[in-house]
Parts: structure tokens; C-alpha cells; sequence
């Protein structure tokens, strides 16, 4: 029997309220921490849980930013720019163009076009295209957690995000039966899944609550026959929330009578909007412009600065505007329809925190950048 194993478990939109609200594992994992989140999405939050680094610094954000000097990867595009969206934006046709074009470029990190319309995607370009979980697949070149693992010589094993959770559960318990694994970590996505689908207090994702606490149980329950000692560790990149209004902010946008590519480029995300201006007319007129609509607010350096989002090239944006929590672009380059729950709002409110839920005291977590210290203290146990 080894002496020890530490199972840590990634539950991708696991938020601290409505863990509480569900009573989620709360014998099994007593030690509960409201874990404050980044601003934007799982590409931000992601690399600062395997690295400890904020985003200013490991330098990931969102997905698409502004290509330099026309050096976009997405320039053949501009001949499909004709395409109605209806069609162009359908999710099994991005979804095999996506393939596609990952495969060409070469692309081993997360790549999926969403519904950025063809006709912008020449002037973009793209951030996560190498694997974040591979050596070297870090914007800032920080190492990840795993690099950290490999040198301390403890065998470890790391689920594939690629793969289902019931693949990657199976694969973790195979490895806890052999008993030749002291580190694992364990990445699971179904519950965003379902509540992006579902709203976060439906049925089926309080089933999918009650069947992942039965997993971990069994996890555990199988580990406990192998090892002396052993320590579960769950936590989360941010919450979500249901959406109850949804903005129809870009189509009013685009009666303002400035032109995409020659007098500013912006990237709709679901909840913010980033622009880069390329003159400053269009900066003084759209910033007016902005800050008088009622859908948002501009988000000031001094805030992106305290989120850690605040980059010294400007690369993920010039001009942030946010959505309160609830709202939804509709359309936004990433949906063209709504979407019954989102994430991606100010981190400081209750429904975007995550949470960080263990059967031991370690050192405190509080935040994201937190986490990565108790896996590397783990390796040297």
C-alpha cells in the first residue's frame, strides 16, 4: 500500500455559490473556500491555475485579438466573407472548418472559430495555439505545474481535455487501482456543459451535480484501499450564471457608421467587447458612444489593472466594455443565439467565484493563483 496520493480535480465552472446552494460533497470535501476568479473566460483563468501567474504576465486572455500588420492566419477567408451569417456562423459548419484549420495550421491547443464572421476573421488573429497543458504551450513561458511534477520525480498522471469525463474518470481510477500514481490531476467539463445548456438550477444539472458527487466518491472510496493517506483537492476556474437579458448592443454598433478594419477592430465576446482603434476619431466617437449606452460599462485601466488583465501592449484590447452578470451579446462573435447560462462577467460578483473544496487544510486558497502552489507543494511531500 502507498503511503499517499493527492487527486486534484479541475470541475470547469463549479461556482462557489452554487456549490453551496447544492450542498455539493460537503462530507466528502469539508474544507470550503470562496475562490476568487480573473476577468474573462476559462482561456484566462486556465493558464493562471496551472502556472500561478497572472494574465498580464503568462499572457493569455481571450482567444481573438487583433492580427499584426495584416499577418492574420485567417486571411483566405476573406473570399468566404459573402456568406450569409445564418449560414457562415451555423455551428457544424464552424465546427468542421474549425478541424479544418486546425489540422493545416498545426494547431494543438484548444481552436474552435465560434461564430467570428468570415468577413472579420481576416483581420484577426488567434492565442491558444499550442496545447496550455504541453511544455512550451504557455503565451509567457512559464511552466506549467506538470514540468514541476515531472522534475520531482513522483509518477503523476494528467487527464486529456480532449476526452469525456467518464473516459477521464475511468482513466484516473484505473491508475488509483494500480497504485502506481501519487499526483493526478483530473479534468472534468460536463457541469458547464450542462449548465450552459440547462441554467444553473435545472433538474439535469442537479442530477449532473449528484452524479459527479457519486464519481468522486468512488474515487476516493478506491483510493483509500491503495493508500495510508489520501488527499482530494476540487476546485473551479469561475461560476456562471443564468441569463436573463440579452444585449443587442453589436447590431446597434454597426448603424454608428464606423468601419471595421479601417476605423477600428474589436473582437464580441459572449459579455465584453475589446476594440482597437486605428485613428483617433473613431476612438473619441466610439468611447462617446459607448459610455452612453446603458447595456455596460467601459472598464477602466485602473480596474483591468487590479483584475491583472491590464496589458502593456494592449494586445487583448484597447477599450473593454463588460456586461453586467446575467447579460448576454446577442449576437456576439462566439454566439449567434442565446446561451441559457454564461460566465465572463466582473469577478467580483457572487456568481462568478469559484470555489476550492478539499478533505484537508493546506496552504490557504483564495484565488485562482493560489492553487498552483498547493500542487507543487504536493510533489514535494
Amino acid at each position: 500500500m502507498k503511503a499517499r496520493i493527492d487527486l486534484f480535480i479541475f470541475a470547469d465552472a463549479l461556482g462557489w455559490e452554487i456549490s453551496g446552494r447544492q450542498g455539493f460533497a460537503t462530507d466528502l470535501l469539508p474544507v470550503r473556500n470562496r475562490c476568487e476568479t480573473l476577468l474573462g473566460y476559462s482561456a484566462t483563468c486556465d493558464p493562471t491555475i496551472l502556472t500561478g501567474a497572472i494574465p498580464s504576465d503568462h499572457g493569455h486572455f481571450s482567444f481573438f485579438v487583433k492580427a499584426d500588420k495584416s499577418a492574420s492566419p485567417f486571411s483566405a477567408f476573406k473570399a468566404l466573407g459573402f456568406l450569409p451569417e445564418l449560414i457562415a456562423g451555423h455551428h457544424r459548419v464552424r465546427n468542421k472548418v474549425s478541424k479544418y484549420v486546425a489540422g493545416k495550421m498545426g494547431y494543438t491547443g484548444y481552436f474552435q472559430l465560434y461564430s467570428v464572421p468570415f468577413s472579420k476573421l481576416p483581420y484577426l488573429d488567434y492565442t491558444e495555439k499550442r496545447d496550455i497543458y504541453e511544455p512550451g504551450g504557455i503565451n509567457g513561458g512559464q511552466r506549467t505545474i506538470f514540468q514541476h511534477w515531472q522534475e520531482s520525480g513522483k509518477p503523476w498522471l494528467r487527464s486529456d481535455w480532449r476526452r469525456s469525463d467518464p473516459e477521464n474518470i475511468a482513466q484516473a481510477k484505473a491508475a488509483i487501482e494500480k497504485g502506481d500514481v501519487e499526483l493526478i490531476y483530473l479534468f472534468t467539463s460536463r457541469l458547464d456543459a450542462m449548465m450552459h445548456k440547462h441554467g444553473v438550477n435545472h433538474p439535469a444539472v442537479e442530477e449532473a451535480f449528484q452524479s459527479f458527487s457519486s464519481e468522486l466518491r468512488m474515487l476516493a472510496d478506491t483510493a483509500s484501499r491503495h493508500y495510508r493517506e489520501v488527499r482530494l483537492h476540487l476546485f473551479s476556474d469561475h461560476g456562471m450564471a443564468d441569463t436573463t437579458t440579452c444585449s443587442d448592443l453589436l447590431p446597434r454598433w454597426e448603424k454608428l457608421g464606423l468601419k471595421f478594419g479601417r476605423d477600428y477592430t474589436a473582437v464580441w465576446d459572449s459579455t465584453m467587447a475589446r476594440f482597437w482603434f486605428h485613428h483617433e476619431d473613431a476612438r473619441k466617437t466610439a468611447t462617446a458612444w459607448l459610455a452612453a449606452q446603458p447595456d455596460g460599462e467601459i472598464l477602466s485601466d485602473e480596474r483591468l489593472a487590479g483584475y491583472g488583465c491590464l496589458f502593456p501592449d494592449r494586445k487583448y484590447g484597447e477599450l473593454f466594455y463588460l456586461l453586467p452578470s446575467g447579460s448576454l451579446f446577442v449576437p456576439s462573435f462566439l454566439n449567434q443565439r442565446k446561451v441559457t447560462a454564461m460566465h465572463g462577467y466582473a469577478p467580483e460578483h457572487p456568481d462568478s467565484a469559484a470555489a476550492w473544496l478539499s478533505n484537508c487544510e493546506t496552504r490557504p486558497v483564495r484565488a485562482l493563483t493560489d492553487i498552483f502552489p498547493v500542487m507543487l507543494d504536493a510533489s514535494r511531500a
